[in-house]
Formats: structure tokens, sequence, C-alpha cells
């Protein structure tokens, strides 16, 4: 929508109608990923939606990493999900102001923690096993059927990624064929298990 001062109105129109074109004027917010540094817990404020999820506002603090800038670390709030919420060592989007630095966690959008999006995914395996069992796949743990799984690690993995600073998710990258981060998808450095 284009703005038209107040003042050159045409005469159909009155001062009522006069809008003013502010909006993008104070949202002046930038992108970035940021590090979570440390859940300083939880508010005691817990809110229900409409679909029975639990929300929780926690105190985080985030190292905020803004492409081709410097760093920097704040304390910020939140409201997440109680069962589904980040911690210290996940990497999550923000939003930030440049001048002030004042962050918001973007949960939102966010597969590991959107409620939403949860619901879906979960629905979405339900429907896969429902289909693939349909279809004449072997029960999963079923009685009297043996299967052999072998749940040794292949690697040790770092506990965090040394390119992005991320939580490694070890108990999958020690099975994996090419443990990587699952962040910055930057290979992880690792030894076979002997």
């Amino acid at each position: 929508m284009t703005a038209i001062p107040c003042a050159r109105l045409p005469a159909s129109m009155s001062r009522a109608t006069c809008v003013h074109d502010t909006w993008g004027m104070f949202d002046k917010k930038a992108q970035a990923e940021a590090l979570i540094l440390a859940d300083e817990g939880s508010g005691n404020v817990v809110d229900t939606d409409i679909h029975g999820v639990d929300w929780d506002h926690h105190k985080f603090i985030l190292e905020v990493r803004p492409a081709g800038e410097d760093s920097f670390r704040v304390e910020t709030k939140a409201k997440v999900p109680i069962f589904s919420h980040p911690h210290p060592g996940d990497l999550v989007k923000v939003t930030f102001d440049p001048k002030n630095h004042k962050t918001e966690i973007q949960i939102e959008g966010d597969p590991r923690y959107d409620p939403k999006l949860i619901r879906a995914s979960e629905k979405q395996q339900r429907a896969a096993t429902a289909e693939a069992l349909l279809n004449g796949a072997p029960v999963p743990g079923a009685p009297g059927i043996v299967h052999r799984v072998d749940h040794e690690p292949r690697w040790k993995v770092p506990a965090t990624c040394p390119e992005c600073g991320a939580r490694v998710d070890q108990p999958t990258e020690s099975m994996a064929d090419h443990p990587a981060c699952l962040y910055c998808a930057k290979p992880l450095p690792c030894e076979p298990v002997r």
C-alpha cells in the first residue's frame, strides 16, 4: 500500500480515511542462528493452547551468531512447549534487533520444538507404519520373533561439534555410516570403536 500524505488528499477522501503506512518502519529485525548456552529455568507461568499443549516461559542465555558479523551473548525469555523446548547446546533460529540486541527464539517452524510440526510428523509416522504393516512388513517386537539388532556403537564422536559448537546426538552419530553435525552438516571427528 502506498501512503498518501493527508495534506494532499483528493477532495473525495476525508481525513478519516487517511492511512499512514508505518508498517515495517519499526520492524528492523535481523535473523540469525544462536547457540543455547544455558536454560535459566521456568518462570512458572504455564498456558495451555486449544490443542492441549502446555507452554512454559523460560529464560535462556544465547550466543547469537549473525552472518558476517561478530557474535554476541544475550539473555532472553521465550514461551516454549514444556515437552519439546530447546536445551543447552541446541542451535536455534532467532530474530534480533541490531541496535539493542533484543532477541526472540523462533519456535514456530522448527521441527524439533513446534508442536504443530511434531503432531504432523507423528501422524505421518503412524500412517507409514500402518501402511507397512498392511503390506506385509514384519511386526516389530512381536512375541516369539527374534530380531538381531546391533546396538554397539561404531564410532567415538565428540559431545559438541568442533565447527559450530552444537550439541552432537552421540547415540545416533556413533552408529552412523558417516558421522556429521546435524546443524552445520560438517563431518565429525571420530575414531572406530574396537
